[in-house]
């Protein structure tokens, strides 16, 4: 089979935990492509490292070549990238076309079509504080597109399998869950105590900490965390939570809330490297997040494959990455959510047993099998032609 892949969501340059994701997809599907050849789509240079198999198929399609810059913001737009490649599909004759199913669709010439549904958040009834209209609209346009063109779907999670079944009317034969994996040769439990100091010390750590991970935005509630940690502060806690990810959007609360608690309570250490990060959750007494519809909670397993003890909400992806390996808490209730940022720091027994589950939760989670369930979704798509 001759594959087209679009990677332009995983070549942003911003570090989400969508792009993260599919670029460990990406190089897995390159490693197991055995008898299959793969073009791998983007519109800029690449921005991200991927494995060497999955570098020497990559194809970029080249921004339209004009040198006015406000032709290039109009001509260089969605509408000319989705013909282009649509161009691709049929100069190269792909028996199969891969995408996000939260980008713009292709216009023409694609037969199959396998779409990656990360979550659909936009579509709660809270998506209204989390995005600006016109966000929510093109979300919700391009998915539905999206989705009902597919011959086969890939959900991250069953979570997510369940909301398009339920949303989109699709019949649950279609839709395929591959759970995303972890590096588990970057996130492990034995990494030198000197590199983790270093590490504390490039960003001004200091003492115990409980840490957040993830993109600043509404939904990511952070207010509501910044205020248990206040409540657990006062009750004995004697760890900082620390917050580290990139500016998203709709952040203003969320960093006054952290701003007012003061640095004992929270504090803000922006985007943290591809080589801190590791070190970074691997120092940490705790991993906490109570973010609310995520599609899966990368972050969190990678705090489980680190040997660090985990909280999360109670709802959606990230209980169902967690299960049992960590401490479910709703997501509204600080009172809850302080408890347990005590008991995770001061509760050794309980410590030693979250991490214990929590290795044992990881190693469950692959890029090798993520790529075989997507292989499937593949193999099903071109059956049906």
């Amino acid at each position: 089979m001759r594959i087209g892949i679009n990677i332009r969501s995983a070549n942003l340059g911003i570090p989400d935990g969508h792009g993260e994701s599919m670029r460990g997809l990406i190089s897995a599907l390159a490693e197991t492509s055995i008898n299959h050849k793969l073009d791998l789509l983007s519109d800029a240079k690449l921005r991200f490292d991927l494995s060497p198999s999955a570098t020497s198929q990559l194809r970029v399609l080249r921004p339209f070549p004009v040198g006015n810059r406000l032709l290039q913001r109009i001509l260089v737009a969605d509408p000319w990238y989705r013909a282009r490649v649509a161009v691709e599909a049929l100069w190269r004759r792909w028996d199969v076309y891969v995408q996000s199913a939260h980008e713009p669709p292709p216009v023409f010439g694609v037969r199959a079509r396998v779409a990656i549904v990360h979550d659909l958040a936009f579509i709660h009834p809270q998506a209204a504080g989390n995005f600006d209209p016109a966000t929510i609209n093109a979300l919700d346009r391009w998915t539905a597109q999206n989705i009902h063109a597919a011959t086969a779907l890939v959900a991250v999670s069953n979570t997510v399998a369940r909301d398009i079944i339920h949303t989109y009317g699709i019949p649950p034969t279609t839709v395929t869950t591959a759970h995303h994996g972890v590096d588990h040769t970057r996130f492990h439990p034995n990494h030198d105590k000197a590199a983790v100091a270093a590490c504390l010390e490039r960003h001004k750590i200091y003492g115990d900490y409980v840490l957040f991970v993830g993109t600043v935005q509404p939904r990511k509630n952070l207010p509501c965390l910044v205020e248990a940690t206040k409540k657990a502060r006062v009750r004995g806690l004697g760890a900082t939570l620390v917050v580290a990810g990139a500016d998203g959007w709709r952040s203003t609360q969320s960093f006054e809330s952290i701003e007012r608690s003061g640095s004992a309570v929270a504090r803000y250490i922006g985007q943290v490297g591809v080589k801190d990060l590791p070190l970074l959750i691997a120092g940490a007494r705790a991993f906490v997040s109570v973010a609310r519809d995520e599609g899966f909670g990368m972050p969190a397993l990678e705090a489980m494959a680190s040997g660090v003890p985990v909280i999360v909400a109670n709802e959606a992806g990230l209980a169902e990455v967690v299960d049992d390996a960590g401490l479910m808490v709703n997501p509204s209730d600080t009172n809850a959510i302080a408890d347990a940022l005590i008991r995770t720091t001061k509760d050794e027994a309980l410590r030693a047993d979250m991490i214990t589950r929590g290795l044992e939760r990881a190693r469950n989670f692959t890029w090798k099998a993520a790529a075989g369930n997507v292989w499937a979704a593949i193999e099903q798509a071109c059956a049906s032609f």
